[in-house]
């Protein structure tokens, strides 16, 4: 089985200590290691660290979030923008082509947008404490459960390579796509879980309820 790790950790950037990121021990991140597309330095800090360690760890852009690249900052038609009913303006994000791009400046009908990550070329500083490590198939499904689904997990269960999942289905547009990202990750994080049956529960609510 993969080594899967519950975490929580504080990302901030090394020059201004502006927090960007964090996960608190009270709802811990499972990272399922050499699977995961965590930053490369983060990586490598997490192949040797055990459980109840903690880091901090200061990592270069080359080992983080990559260097800022030219190229990633492009020329688009602002009728291109118009025809697709956005407004551009500076310092909105977009998606185009798969990326996030943010927009630095619009003049003479030329909009300037920034593909690089918000991060590109700056030194982070990460603390990182690995919080557990999870050993038993059940512990990673419900683990990755909390992870992917905003649902009510009711049961996981797991026997003769089969594991079983009973949940109450929450509030959600998208979770087809949400469900499946779930159970590719158990199963590469998993390999002894050979079939994976998912039940949604739905109860009556009493008449008297709101």
């Amino acid at each position: 089985m993969a080594r899967v790790l519950l975490i929580a950790y504080e990302g901030k950037e090394k020059e201004s200590g502006k927090v960007f990121d964090r996960v608190e021990e009270e709802e811990p991140y499972p990272v399922i290691l050499g699977e995961d597309s965590l930053i490369p330095g983060l990586a490598e800090a997490l192949e040797n660290m055990k459980e109840g360690e903690e880091q901090e760890i200061e990592l270069p852009p080359e080992k983080a979030f990559g260097e800022r690249k030219k190229e990633l900052v492009v020329i688009i038609p602002e009728k291109e923008f118009r025809k697709r009913g956005v407004v551009p303006v500076p310092g909105l994000v977009i998606e185009a082509d798969g990326r996030s791009g943010k927009i630095l400046s619009v003049s003479g009908g030329r909009v300037q947008v920034d593909f690089n990550h918000e991060l590109a070329g700056k030194t982070v500083v990460y603390r990182v404490k690995v919080l557990a490590e999870l050993k038993k198939p059940e512990e990673v499904a419900e683990a990755l459960f909390r992870r992917f689904m905003r649902s009510k997990l009711e049961k996981v269960s797991f026997k003769d390579g089969v594991l079983e999942v009973v949940y109450t289905p929450g509030n959600t547009s998208d979770k087809n796509v949400q469900k499946l990202l779930y159970v590719a990750s158990v199963l590469k994080a998993v390999p002894e879980v050979k079939e994976v049956r998912i039940t949604e529960r739905y109860v009556r609510k009493d008449q008297g309820e709101s």
